[in-house]
C-alpha cells in the first residue's frame, strides 16, 4: 500500500503543478492580452492625434483661403459700387432728359 499511496501523492503533485502550469499561463495570456490592447489603444490615440493635427491644419488653410476669397469680393463689390456711383448721375441725367423729351 506504501506504493499506492506515493503514487496517489505523485499524481496529486502532478495535477497541483499542471494546475500551476495552466494558472501561469493563463496570467501571462492575460498580461500579453493587456499589453496588446494597451499598446493598441496608444496606436489608436497616436493616430487620432496625427488626424486632428491634420484636420485643424486643413481648417486653418481653408478659412485663410475664405478670408482671401471673401476680401478679393468685397474689393470687387467696392470697384463696382464706385464705378456705379461714378456713373449714377450721368445715368440719372439721360433718364430724366428722355422721359422730359419724349
Amino acid at each position: 500500500m506504501d506504493i499506492l499511496s506515493q503514487i496517489v501523492e505523485m499524481d496529486k503533485a502532478a495535477a497541483a503543478r499542471v494546475n500551476m502550469a495552466i494558472e501561469e499561463e493563463r496570467r501571462l495570456s492575460d498580461e500579453s492580452g493587456e499589453g496588446f490592447a494597451k499598446t493598441r489603444e496608444e496606436a489608436i490615440a497616436a493616430e487620432r492625434a496625427k488626424v486632428d493635427a491634420f484636420c485643424k491644419e486643413q481648417s486653418a488653410k481653408l478659412e485663410e483661403r475664405l478670408s482671401k476669397s471673401d476680401k478679393a469680393l468685397a474689393d470687387e463689390n467696392a470697384k463696382l459700387d464706385e464705378k456705379f456711383n461714378s456713373q449714377k448721375a450721368r445715368w440719372k441725367a439721360e433718364i430724366i432728359g428722355r422721359i422730359t423729351e419724349g
